[in-house]
């Protein structure tokens, strides 16, 4: 087999994306000394540090590590809105409606209820009308919970619409309406808007951070809020077969990605601007930013709709990873391996691939 080489500069990822060799590296580097303690299905060790150190980042009293979200969100959900089902508020592009099986629906009673009249989001008028739909129906329902998913994956990192999210906030503290907000990405957000994530996620009874997306782990995520509600959540992690076994290694990576995450990302921010700079002044290049958006914006040139097999050994040549190509266009990834590199490099390698 062919070894794939290390890339320096990642415009495909939100995060460096370690390859096994250099995760493994860096997790003997970490474990060099002997004092990493090891988890006991998913409980204790480095485990427990991690969870400590999220809960305080995020200023919740408690965070759980889960090993997918997918399951996190299912088990916080029923925790939101009981176990007797109910209709939970979704977006309809969201990673809840689109890419988790219907577990909600299947694994949790509930019936997701899909929003999408403010386009990347949904407005606090469509909760309203479901509130009432609700109260209104012929057989007793209840809207057990409202799901925000910001930045939103499938519209190119965009945020969830500030002023409908502040009015929706207001609406379900109002009624009692449980609040999820799936923030898989929110520490990017963060450093955009220049907001502590603590803040962010201050209104939200429960919240979803990964682990893996741009904290160096191999998998993972965890779930925030009230200690009196996630102290025995263990228990459903290990019922629903998330209980792994040992969770030291993502948990050890996460741990160590933690100290300096938003100062990077916002000398990352600062680089990246520079280079789209440059590459607008380039008229064989466009550049399409995205409105409301965080760390991914478009990019066309000449060769941008060839094959992605020609792109691949065109960014293999430079040392770095690309996107694959839709729709004539490269939807690049903004990250912390950006500071690795000058701006000047990284546009006119970007100006290379897509113009040679």
């Amino acid at each position: 087999m062919t070894a794939k080489p290390d890339f320096e500069v990642s415009f495909a990822h939100d995060g460096p994306e370690l390859s096994p060799r250099q995760m493994s590296a860096r997790l003997a580097e970490l474990t060099a000394d002997g004092s990493t303690e090891a988890d006991y299905y998913s409980n204790g060790g480095a485990v427990t540090a991690l969870e400590q150190a999220m809960a305080e980042l995020l200023g919740k009293e408690r965070a759980v590590m889960f090993p997918t979200g997918t399951l996190a969100n299912l088990l916080a959900l029923r925790l939101l809105g009981g176990t007797a089902g109910g209709r939970i508020v979704v977006h309809r592009d969201s990673h809840l409606f689109n890419d988790s099986g219907d577990n909600l629906s299947q694994l949790g009673g509930f019936t997701m209820v899909p929003l999408n009249d403010a386009g990347v989001g949904y407005s606090a008028a469509a909760v309203r009308g479901e509130i009432a739909r609700c109260a209104n129906a012929r057989v007793a329902t209840k809207l057990a919970g409202i799901a925000i998913e910001s930045p939103v994956r499938r519209h190119h990192g965009a945020r969830f619409p500030p002023e409908e999210l502040a009015k929706i906030v207001a609406l379900a503290k109002g009624d009692g309406t449980p609040l999820f907000y799936d923030g898989a990405r929110m520490m990017i957000e963060a450093a955009y808007i220049g907001r502590e994530p603590a803040e962010i996620v201050a209104p939200y009874d429960l919240v979803y951070v990964s682990l893996y997306k741009y904290l160096g782990a191999p998998f993972g995520c965890v779930i925030a809020g009230d200690a009196e509600m996630l102290d025995d959540l263990y228990h459903d992690r290990r019922r629903f077969g998330g209980g792994l076994y040992q969770s030291w290694p993502a948990a050890l990576l996460a741990l160590d990605h933690l100290p300096g995450h938003l100062d990077r990302w916002r000398a990352a921010i600062e680089r990246s601007e520079a280079v789209i700079d440059q590459l607008s002044a380039d008229d064989r290049i466009t550049v399409e930013r995205i409105e409301d958006g965080t760390n991914i914006f478009l990019l066309g040139g000449p060769v941008a709709d060839l094959d992605k097999g020609r792109l691949d050994a065109a960014a293999d040549r430079e040392g770095v990873k690309l996107p694959a190509p839709s729709n004539r266009k490269l939807a690049i990834k903004i990250n912390e391996t950006w500071t690795r590199w000058d701006a000047d490099r990284l546009a006119s390698t970007l100006i290379r691939i897509l113009t040679d």
